[in-house]
């Protein structure tokens, strides 16, 4: 199946060429001017405006227009561009569109002058600068136009009548150039709010600074698509200065080159040269401060040594993406893609203007088309992260599981921890507990008749059976000690007990089974205390065990050693009756006082005859 970015190139290269065959086909009819002279006696308005390219005079001489040569090969000075222009029959209500003409002018038919831009000026002391594409309305008398538009420009490096002027009806005409401001508004609001997301992406995930360098970019290309061409700028600030609009144009491109350097740095560490991208960079920000606060003429004095420090980037970041391509990185395919339609628009509009091919501008579409496909190779490095992140979420999900069942989930939530890797040595927790101590009777004799492989499915057999009746009794296994287990139940000591009968009742089922089966039956010995306690991890910072450290531990083991001596099988002590609350459904039997080890007093033992189990 076919990308998207070829999908989209293939739609581009139709409508490129379609374009190139309407506008042949348009040419083919559409007069052209000719020794100052343009006859539109014989063209029909129906089929549009027209364009007033061709021969006009410049000064008296002959001059083709559009030209990027300025006056008589000269970019400054002044000059005087005259036409001709012979009507149609029915031709009122005409108009022409001026786009941007360098730097200042002055237009007149027939003599009178109806409009002016700036100051026009033979002398770059009294001129004053200022662009701005309008649409003028044009007088037509006798069916003959005498345009003359006096042109001067001594601060930027194109002046003149450098791009093409349409002339027709003042509907057709406004409606060119609305088409032409809503394009380049779309174009705005497109790339700007592409560079938004991406900038809101590395705020939310600041790892990776590829997205925050390439939404900068993004939003400088926007700013200078509304400084350019038609200058939407100054639909919102009609007042604003010339010097801020050019100083804006060549600012936003310098400071667009750092970031995009940044940008490819981010993009492939492995393959670029960070000398390359600090030199870029920097180049790129001299640029920028120069066309902000020096002279303007500085601009074009150091416009060459920026357009070599462009083309020379423009290679190294090819070669550079060239190996990331050579090393599978992903999104390579996308940059170069890209790029290359983005350069082809670029080229063909040099043509174009050097050339005055009728070829159609693409080359907002071919930045569009760039900005996309970097757009994709960000979003794809993001879908891998995140692919990344859920395939270690998943890992990391496996190893906390893993390793709750040797530190129980309930510890973590006594320690006040989310997760296991918040765990450190010396947390500890103080509360009440009720601890249970389960221990085989006999398992050295019993295990004595078996192999080691045979002790290790006993044991987890075992376990296997009683371990979940703990959890289902709201309690939690601390740790097991080889042939019984330490559990601890943190609620009413009502679920310790009924859980010690539960398993009264499955060991006398599990025993039945193994008569069944001709083995030796199990005995066990369970020991129960309530008290207070310490909860928390111990050992050093390579290794460590969370455990629980109190007296109420001893007690409750030395219980479970006291079932061997009274030949029973669950002994508890007077705390954890009284600590009951529905004593009541637990019958016992007082056994005896006992003096368990670290304790002045003795404590009460009982016997549980029977209650709820499981």
């Amino acid at each position: 199946m076919a990308s998207p970015l070829y999908s989209f190139a293939t739609y581009l290269l139709i409508c490129f060429l379609t374009a190139c065959s309407v506008q042949e086909s348009k040419s083919e009819k559409a007069p052209r001017a000719s020794k100052g002279t343009l006859d539109l006696t014989n063209w029909s308005w129906d089929r549009g405006p027209v364009s007033l390219d061709g021969e006009w005079t410049l000064d008296h001489i002959p001059w083709t227009v559009p030209s990027a040569r300025g006056f008589h090969g000269s970019a400054f000075g002044s000059g005087t561009y005259r036409l001709k222009i012979i009507l149609p029959a029915g031709s009122e209500t005409l108009a022409l569109r001026l786009p941007i003409v360098g730097t200042a002018f002055s237009l007149s038919v027939g003599g009178e002058v109806i409009a002016k831009e700036g100051i026009v000026s033979d002398s770059s002391v009294s001129a004053v600068p200022s662009y701005r594409p309008r649409i003028i309305l044009i007088p037509s008398s006798n069916g003959v136009i005498d345009l003359s538009i006096t042109v001067s420009n001594w601060d930027d490096q194109f002046g003149g009548i450098y791009y093409s002027l349409t002339f027709g009806p003042w509907n057709q005409v406004q409606k060119e150039r609305d088409h032409a401001a809503l394009w380049e508004a779309l174009m705005f609001g497109a790339i700007f709010l592409m560079g938004l997301y991406h900038c809101g992406s590395f705020i939310f995930r600041s790892q990776n600074r590829a997205p925050l360098w390439f939404g900068v970019f993004c939003m400088l290309i926007a700013i200078r698509s509304t400084l350019y061409s038609e200058v939407i700028f100054l639909e919102a600030f009609p007042e604003t200065s010339w010097y801020v609009v050019i100083r804006g144009v060549y600012a936003t491109m310098a400071l667009a080159l750092a970031t995009f350097a940044a940008f490819v740095d981010r993009l492939y560490p492995k393959q670029s040269w960070r000398p390359a991208t600090v030199f870029t960079m920097i180049g790129g920000g001299v640029y920028a401060l120069v066309n902000l606060f020096a002279p303007v003429g500085w601009t074009t004095n150091l416009l060459i040594p920026f357009q070599i420090l462009l083309v020379v980037f423009g290679i190294y970041s090819l070669v550079t993406v060239g190996r990331a391509l050579a090393h599978r990185e992903p999104g390579a395919g996308l940059f170069v893609g890209g790029t290359t339609i983005f350069l082809t628009t670029v080229v063909l509009d040099i043509v174009k203007s050097h050339f005055f091919w009728n070829l159609p501008s693409l080359v907002n579409v071919g930045t569009l088309v760039f900005l996309m496909a970097q757009a994709m190779v960000v979003a794809r490095l993001f879908a891998n992260a995140f692919a990344s992140a859920e395939l270690h979420s998943i890992a990391m999900e496996k190893i906390n599981t893993s390793l709750e069942r040797f530190i129980p989930r309930e510890v973590l939530g006594f320690l006040n921890k989310k997760s296991i890797t918040e765990i450190v040595l010396g947390d500890f927790s103080e509360m009440r507990m009720t601890v249970f101590f389960l221990d085989i009777r006999n398992f050295t004799s019993l295990s004595e008749t078996m192999s080691p492989q045979e002790n290790f499915k006993f044991i987890n057999s075992f376990l296997k059976l009683f371990g979940p009746v703990i959890r289902d009794h709201n309690g939690f296994v601390d740790k097991y000690l080889g042939d019984g287990m330490m559990a601890l139940f943190p609620g009413a000591p009502d679920e310790a007990l009924a859980a010690a009968v539960a398993m009264r009742h499955a060991l006398e089922e599990y025993n039945n089974g193994r008569e069944r089966g001709g083995y030796q039956t199990i005995r066990f010995g369970i020991g129960i205390h309530t008290g207070p306690l310490m909860l928390g991890t111990i050992g050093e910072n390579k290794r460590m065990d969370s455990t629980v450290i109190s007296d109420t531990v001893n007690a409750a083991s030395r219980l479970e050693g006291l079932t061997k001596k009274y030949a029973v099988d669950i002994l508890v002590s007077g705390s954890t009756i009284e600590s009951l609350e529905h004593p009541e459904v637990f019958p016992t039997q007082f056994v005896a006082l006992e003096t368990v080890k670290g304790k002045i007093q003795p404590i009460e033992v009982f016997l549980v005859l029977e209650g709820v189990g499981a």
